[in-house]
């Protein structure tokens, strides 16, 4: 039997511009990063998990450093990705839907689970789904 995982640390979404995409979750999350290069910029987020956004053309190559390789991180198919944000509950997540209006973000969907939970979805800048939700839409979340 394997070893216990932990929660998820660290979230990437590659994209063809990290500082354009860096700007819109700037605005629509009000994010601040710790890291901000041209190719890499990386947000905090709560429960010590990481959000970030890589450039695709700087990680096309493994990079060999004096205490180990980082291997290159993408895939070929230039797919979006999917990243879920948790809100604590049905006001902060009416919160959220006025925010996406007002800031004119497109909602693409909003689901009503069988568990209770609700979801909003909105696509940022480079076309990944974004989704913003409350408990009770996985039986662990």
């Amino acid at each position: 039997m394997p070893p216990k995982l932990g929660q998820v640390v660290e979230t990437i979404l590659y994209t063809s511009d990290a500082s354009k995409l860096a700007a819109w979750y700037k605005s629509i999350f009000s994010l601040t990063p710790f890291l901000d290069t041209p190719n890499i910029v990386g947000f905090s987020l709560p429960n010590n998990t990481i959000l970030l956004l890589f450039s695709r053309s700087s990680t096309t190559l493994d990079k060999v450093l004096p205490n180990g390789t980082i291997p290159k991180h993408g895939c070929e198919t230039g797919l979006g990705q999917h990243i879920a944000f948790a809100c604590d509950g049905i006001e902060e997540f009416k919160e959220w839907e006025k925010w996406f209006e007002e800031k004119e973000v497109e909602i693409l969907g909003r689901m009503e689970w069988e568990r209770g939970g609700r979801s909003v979805y909105v696509k940022d800048w480079e076309g990944h789904v974004i989704e913003v939700m409350t408990r009770g839409v996985w039986e662990v979340y």
